[in-house]
This record gives C-alpha cells, structure tokens and sequence, in this order.
C-alpha cells in the first residue's frame, strides 16, 4: 500500500492519538496541523456545521465508532479533529484524533477507535471540531470486559420510524431513560415518501428524483440527512451508542437480496448497492463495505455482542439472503385472496418447501454456532421480523368475510413465509437444550409478546423460547392503516386483535394501536421487559406511559406479567 493510499483510507476511518503521543510516520499531516484541527474556538456554529450533530455505533471493550457529518459542499477532502474524554468538559482527553472526509462519502466522517486507552464498562464523552467549532457532545458506554461476571445490562430497542408518518415523540423520552445502549432493528428510514395506503403524510418529503421512492444514491442519502436532522432522534443518537441492523425500508418494501418487489417500476440494477452504501455512510457502524464485490457479497451485517458471562447479543441479517415470497406463486383462488386484503394470505405447497431460506446457510450455520456455543447465561436474538406463528382461524375469517375460508396467514414476509427453516432453527435450540433465549422484533409495527414453538399447532408442546416484538417510533400500525384505495377488508382494531389472539394461543399480549419502545434489563436472575408507549405523534409533544412489564425467570420459558395494577 502506498503512502497516499495509507492516508486515504486511515484517516476516512479516523487516526487516533494519545495526547503526547507522536503521528504515525506514514501520515502526510503535520503536528501543527493536527493541533489546528483540535484547537476549540467557538460552539455557536455547531448546528449549521454538523447539521446532523453526532452519533456512536458499535460499542466494544475497549472501541468505539463515532460519527458526525459536516454540513459543506466545499470540493475536495475536509479534515476533522475528534476527542474523548471522561469529562463532560473535556477537562482531561483520554484520546483524540483526526478523521476526513469529502462528496464520496456524503461529507459523513467516522472515527473507528480500537484502543487500550479506553476501559471496559466505562461511560466517555466525545466531540467532533471543524473550523474551530466544536460538535454538540456526544456520550457513550464501552462493553464489558469479557469472561466477567457482569451483575446488570439495561438496553432499549426500537424499529420503524417513517418520518412521514409523524413525529419522534418517542425517541425524546428514550433519551432520558437510565439505559447503557440503543437497539435499532431496522427500518431507520423509508424509501417510501408517499404512499397514502400507510403514510399519512404528516411531515411531508420530496425526494431529489421528484420520484415517490428513493431512485437514485442522492435519494437514499437525502432521506438519512433528513431522518438524522430530526432533534428528537439527534438527542437520542447524543445519549448513547446504537447496535444496528437493517430491514427491508433501508432498500425497498418487502425486499429479498437485489429484488424490490413494491417498486418494479423503479427498480434499477444499482438499487442495492447505493441503498447499503447510504446505509454504510449514515449509520455509526465499522461494518466494511467493498463496493467493488456484488451486491450480495460487499457487506455482512450479521454479528455478535457480548457482555460479560451475562449476555450475548447475536444480530441477524434476514434480507440480503431471503429466497423471495411463497406468494410468487400461489393458486388463483389463493391471489384473489391477496387481492382482498395482504394481511389475509391462505396456504401454499411452496412455503412449506424444505429448502427455503430466510437466513441463507452461510448465516444459519454461524447463528447455531453463536446460540449453541455461548457461555453467556442470556442468549438474545437480535432479529428483523417476527418468529411467531401469526394467523386467522379458519372458523374466524368465514364469519368476518362472509364466505368458506382456510385459515389465513397475516404474512409471509415474516418467519411463516419460512417454515421449514424456523422449524430447523427451533428444533436444533430444543434438542441442544439451550436456556434463556429470548427474541426481540420490530417490523410489526405492532407490540407481541408470546411463546417459540417447533409446532404451534400443538397447543401441548412446550416452548422453546421467548419472543418480544416492539411497536413502531412513528410507523403506522394496523389501527392507523388506510385501506380506503384498495378492496382490502381489514377488520377493525378490536377485532382483529380478539381474532389474532384467539387463533394464536401462544401469544399473550397484542397491541397495534400506539407507538413506543421496548426497554430490557438483563440480571443473572431474570430478564424483564417493559413496553412504553407514546400518547401521540401527529403533533410534537405528548407522554409517556407504561404498556406491560413481562418478566422471564432464569431457566425457565416463561412469561410473568408485572405490570402495575
């Protein structure tokens, strides 16, 4: 590698540096230069220069990513000074550094810091300086050290916050929780910017193709600028690091590998590639993207967290390598129904194919790997789209629809389009007698919580498992959705949930009326959940409040409800 090479792609990443300590030789930087660059002059100017404010991803024992973006279109590469410190003031900096950027990368800047310098289980300030201007200051918490014993790990998770859909009230009151880390399960943005069928248009986007979804790279990146202005979402991203995945919104609605199956009009060969790209350049991950390999082959988000002997985290890709949709290929009685209403699927010979996957085998086989081998007391399964069995009764819909009905699945783009596999997975978790497992889902822009089964049409069998499903940030959910363009026949809320419930006895409790997070606590006695819901998100403001607290007891597969009378 030649010396021009060495300083592009360093200091893209960010150099790191002890205060005192001397640049790498390699570096065409000078010390004076550096010092310049981290010389703190004002803090006015920070919000037209880091339009965006500053993130971290990504935590480890001793590492970190942080990230900002600065607000310019000036030509060529921009240089940035970092720093950490123990001290909100940043009275005494433990780590500072320099990172650039330029128009390739959406003026975004990241600082991957693997360094001895940091402690485990430690909180850190830090702040990004351009122009003398110093970045509101961000904060972060390094992981525990491994193989020690750690007594408690408080995380929240989140899904779904389309932005035309309403405000993050949420995201506010998640920045004030007592919490060491932010789960992201996907759907960070949407490629959608106008579809009245699920966006109500209450901030209201207008991509740069003049397209109503993301076309273009311009396109994806303008929707995460935008996303990522929002205050309430800054804050957040202030306050603590985020682990994230993606879903299908970051590329394009219901998506399998390269394929956009909502958007054939608009798909173009590229699509993929500039949506992991933007994805790459917005997120504070150290995710390596090699945009010369395929599509398929040029980024792997699937990955592990481990928190001591108390708890590993193992996150799961289930887009880039899902075979497509059952319904692809159903009878025509079968598409009639689909017609009707998407949430209403009957069965087909080719879900049910052994060889279908969501996982693909590569990732199948690491995940058994993770969850199998973990010496962790808690194995938590940060997963996309629901596990769970989800479907009418045969009984139910006749009544509701008026005519002969199967029993009618509510998607396939979750784990029922995937049988055979989630048997597989279950069935190799039961028969290796793993213990405290525990799923947590977004998607669904609804809250779940229920039981894992190998059969869940066997209401004897015991579960194997625990699953949480989170409600959307801002994403409409089933009582908000419009079906006044289409023939669709959705039940009212009520019903629905009665119905759904009702056929689906290993779920015990549903709730797609409201908006929220999820928080966990992890002890080595037990795992807790408490769902919290947002009052409104049509206009800025609102409360917060208490849905369900659901407790799980060490070694066993069981849900207590501890909610507040």
């Amino acid at each position: 590698m030649d010396r021009r090479t060495f300083l592009k792609n360093s200091l893209f990443m960010g150099i790191v540096i002890c205060p005192g300590e001397k640049l790498p030789q390699q570096l065409e930087i000078s010390e004076a230069q550096v010092k310049e660059l981290l010389t703190v002059k004002s803090t006015n100017a920070a919000t037209s220069i880091f339009p965006q404010s500053v993130a971290s991803g990504e935590p480890q024992m001793q590492g970190i990513t942080l990230w900002t973006r600065i607000g310019s279109s000036k030509p060529g590469l921009i240089q940035v000074g970092f720093e950490i410190s123990t001290d909100i003031d940043f009275g005494a900096i433990t780590l500072q550094g320099v990172s650039q950027t330029d128009a390739s990368q959406d003026y975004t800047l990241k600082a991957v810091v693997n360094s001895p310098h940091l402690q485990p289980s430690t909180t850190y300030y830090y702040r990004f300086i351009y122009q003398g201007i110093a970045s509101r200051t961000g904060r972060f918490q390094t992981l525990p050290a491994v193989k020690t014993e750690v007594n408690q790990v408080r995380f929240a998770y989140i899904s779904c916050q389309d932005y035309t859909n309403g405000y993050y009230n949420a995201h506010r009151f998640l920045a004030e929780e007592d919490i060491d880390f932010v789960v992201f399960l996907g759907d960070y943005i949407y490629e959608s910017v106008g579809d009245t069928s699920f966006q109500r248009g209450i901030r209201s986007l207008q991509l740069p193709s003049g397209q109503p979804v993301a076309t273009t790279l311009e396109d994806y990146r303008y929707l995460y600028q935008t996303y990522n202005s929002d205050p309430n979402l800054q804050k957040l991203r202030e306050r603590f690091a985020f682990i994230n995945i993606w879903d299908d919104h970051e590329f394009a609605g219901d998506c399998f590998g390269t394929n956009t199956p909502d958007q054939v009009p608009f798909h173009k060969s590229n699509l993929r590639q500039w949506a992991t790209q933007a994805w790459i350049e917005h997120i504070p991950t150290s995710i390596n993207f090699q945009a010369d390999q395929e599509p398929l082959a040029d980024v792997q988000i699937y990955r592990t967290f481990k928190f001591g002997n108390l708890l590993e985290l193992v996150m799961t890709d289930e887009r880039l390598y899902r075979d497509g949709p059952p319904s692809d290929k159903l009878e025509e009685q079968q598409q009639r129904y689909l017609k009707q209403n998407r949430y209403m699927i009957p069965d087909c010979p080719e879900r049910n194919y052994p060889h279908r996957t969501m996982l693909g085998t590569t990732q199948r086989q690491w995940f058994f790997d993770k969850i199998l081998d973990s010496a962790a007391t808690w194995k938590i399964w940060g997963n996309e789209v629901m596990t769970m069995q989800l479907k009418y009764l045969s009984a139910l819909t006749t009544k509701l629809l008026g005519q002969s009905t199967p029993d009618l699945f509510m998607s396939f783009d979750q784990w029922d389009g995937y049988p055979a596999e989630r048997n597989l997975i279950f069935q190799t978790i039961k028969e290796a007698g793993v213990k405290n497992f525990v799923t947590i889902t977004g998607d669904f822009h609804t809250f779940v919580t229920g039981y894992q089964k190998v059969n869940f049409d066997d209401p004897q069998e015991e579960p194997i498992g625990v699953e949480f499903l989170v409600g959307s940030m801002a994403s409409s959910n089933f009582a908000e959705a419009d079906n006044s363009s289409s023939q669709q026949i959705n039940p009212p809320i009520e019903v629905m949930t009665q119905m759904l419930t009702a056929s689906n006895p290993h779920i015990q409790y549903f709730n797609s009326t409201t908006h929220g997070y999820n928080v966990v606590e992890v002890t080595p006695e037990a795992l807790s959940c408490t769902l919290k819901a947002v009052s409104d998100i049509t206009t800025p403001g609102g409360t917060i409040s208490i849905l369900k607290v659901f407790r799980v007891p060490l070694d066993q597969v069981l849900i207590e409800d501890l909610t507040p009378a």
